[in-house]
């Protein structure tokens, strides 16, 4: 995150701020604190994950920076925790943390509060992200990820263009990276339709990435939200992009994969959604294109296929399945914890912190129990909820 790593050569570009926002963000102390640490060089997301589960409330990670107490928290086998502990005291500044907070009316989304947009259940999730844009209701609508490679074909493309506007004019929100190729399609076909999208970064939220979507980094701000994990200032680099990837997956309801090669980053983002329990949808190809390997390898590893833009929303629960309903198995769950989880389910939709209490299981196992329901088909998620089938 340190915001003096130097960029690809002609591929960054600073935002301006809209004159203008739809909503003034709340700014309270513990936004601000959060927004302070997350702005510390070398505060990496794994820092701040450790630091989270400790204390889960970023004034007193403040406080236990500024008294040394989270050295141990640090320590597993560093040799530079004090140096890094200097660091952070020396750099801890909530004022200036304040001001950009209101300056740029950037919203603060802090896991377990209530209008953080996904789950707090999985391990390596952020817990701190940041976003601008005016239209911060694109987090409360039903969301699907688009992903795919940026050397895309043009049936590709064409697919993620009307992909987006299918999902846009459902009233969908359309999430995916801003990359070149199947991101940007996606967006592009959401916004023609006038819907509502996420851009998910791996910068800044003040750099543009790639530089040739300057327009579209733009029109999304305008038309939806850009999020992002890491501080103002923050240039690409090849370690962020996963790591943005996994946002991608946990924001999204539905991921879908249009194109993908058999190692690129959109089989990184469906992996991570299959491990966060979302359901992974994957657009066939030939078997002679090499854009399209990693797509049918998911499909072939049980991901849906899509052959027409209408079975995502089938998939999301959008539909009456007039043309496919997905079949429901009849076998008992795999495992007790997952048939505590659906016993606790019942009939009705539930949150992952209301099936927690109800199962008595701690979050781990009954993230694991809510994930294998999912693939299963006994259950879905749509709208921030999990549902039966």
């Amino acid at each position: 995150m340190n915001a003096t790593t130097p960029f690809p050569r002609g591929a960054t570009a600073r935002t301006a701020m809209p004159a203008t926002a739809a909503a003034t963000p709340m700014v309270d102390d513990r936004r601000i604190a959060a927004a302070a640490l997350a702005s510390l060089d070398r505060m990496y997301p794994q820092h701040l994950r450790a630091l989270w589960n400790q204390w889960n409330d970023p004034r007193a990670i403040v406080d236990a920076i500024r008294s040394g107490r989270c050295a141990p928290v640090l320590a597993g086998g560093r040799r530079d925790t004090e140096t890094l502990l200097r660091t952070w005291r020396k750099g801890l500044d909530l004022e200036t943390a304040e001001e950009r907070l209101r300056s740029r009316n950037t919203h603060v989304y802090l896991a377990g509060e209530q209008d953080f947009p996904f789950e707090v259940e999985f391990e390596d999730g952020p817990v701190v992200l940041f976003g601008e844009g005016d239209r911060p209701d694109a987090m409360r609508r039903p969301r699907v990820g688009v992903v795919g490679t940026r050397a895309a074909t043009p049936h590709g493309l064409a697919d993620a263009h009307e992909l987006g506007r299918v999902l846009a004019q459902a009233g969908v929100t359309v999430v995916s990276g801003l990359a070149i190729g199947i991101d940007g399609a996606a967006h592009e076909g959401a916004l023609a339709a006038s819907g509502t999208v996420i851009g998910v970064l791996g910068t800044g939220l003040d750099v543009v990435y790639p530089r040739r979507h300057g327009a579209l980094h733009r029109r999304v701000r305008e038309r939806g939200m850009l999020v992002s994990e890491y501080r103002l200032g923050t240039g690409p680099h090849p370690a962020r992009f996963p790591l943005r990837n996994r946002v991608i997956a946990a924001l999204s309801d539905v991921v879908v994969v249009v194109e993908a090669t058999a190692t690129g980053g959109a089989r990184i983002t469906a992996t991570d959604a299959e491990r966060y329990g979302r359901s992974v949808c994957a657009y066939p190809g030939s078997r002679r294109n090499p854009s399209a390997r990693g797509s049918n390898e998911l499909i072939r590893e049980g991901a849906h296929p899509i052959v027409d833009p209408d079975d995502v929303l089938i998939v999301l629960g959008l539909s009456d399945g007039n043309r496919r309903t997905p079949s429901v198995p009849t076998e008992e769950p795999a495992t007790p914890e997952e048939r505590a989880t659906l016993r606790a389910l019942g009939g009705d939709a539930a949150t992952v912190d209301e099936l927690t209490a109800r199962t008595g299981l701690a979050p781990g196992p009954t993230a694991v129990a809510i994930a294998g329901l999912v693939r299963s088909g006994r259950i879905h998620r749509a709208h921030g909820l999990l549902w039966p089938r």
